[in-house]
């Protein structure tokens, strides 16, 4: 019975809306596009 409490009970802060995984594909995905484009005109590798 305290089992069923503790996974019914709500969690203290709110989940976030994307992962931390999604959160670097998106920004990748977004530096590539501004590569591309032309925005970043070189990468300093």
């Amino acid at each position: 019975m305290a089992d069923e409490l503790k996974r019914n009970a709500r969690p203290g802060q709110a989940t976030p809306l994307l992962s931390l995984d999604a959160w670097a594909v998106i920004l990748a995905l977004a530096l590539a596009l501004a590569i591309w484009i032309g925005w970043i005109k070189q990468v300093p590798w």
